[in-house]
């Protein structure tokens, strides 16, 4: 039976269908999250709050629109990690030179210097991306909806739409300086 085919199951009353979309999802949904929060403690924690928040809005889930059921179940998974590990840093900023978790299933030392670079290359870009823009983006990283930014920011959703492409733009420009690639106008 196909995803869709179990959450019209669901949606029509045969709630005991979630059992195969928990059983299909448990082990990647959990590895994913380990590999977010980095602590074996909660994975199984953060997985059941997910499951559940799911389940509770499944009934919002639009199976016409094509955006698979895997893409919605993990977008929710990370949102909960993020709220799990922003309670957790109490006020500390993300160090971006301590994301070296992005560097796991690198085969060699070439691909490890690679990455480090296009990490360092993306720090430096961000402290150079001016306010309002740089709050606008680190936001959007930190996973925050554009309503969310929106509210926060007191702007309207079209607004923060405008500051992120004006921030990905200037990204993109000093990420590619940052390696010597002329720009072309």
């Amino acid at each position: 039976m196909d995803e869709i085919e179990i959450i019209r199951e669901i949606k029509a009353g045969n709630t005991n269908s979630y059992a195969l979309l928990v059983e299909r999802y448990h082990r990647p949904l959990l590895a994913y999250i380990f590999k977010i929060v980095g602590d074996k403690d909660v994975v199984e924690d953060i997985g059941q709050e997910v499951f559940l928040t799911v389940y509770r809005s499944l009934k919002n889930f639009d199976e016409n629109t094509g955006i698979p059921f895997s893409a919605w179940i993990f977008t929710a998974a990370r949102n909960r990690c993020i709220t799990v590990l922003r309670k957790r840093r109490t006020g500390q900023r993300i160090d971006l030179d301590g994301l070296d978790f992005l560097l796991d299933g690198r085969k060699n030392p070439e691909e490890n210097l690679l990455a480090k670079e296009q990490m360092n290359a993306v720090a430096t870009s961000l402290q150079q991306i001016p306010e309002p823009f740089r709050k606008t983006i680190l936001m959007s990283l930190e996973g925050s909806s554009l309503k969310k930014i929106a509210a926060s920011e007191k702007i309207t959703v079209g607004t923060v739409k405008s500051r992120l492409f004006r921030a990905k733009e200037r990204m993109r420009l000093l990420v590619g300086a940052y390696f010597g690639c002329k720009q072309s106008t």
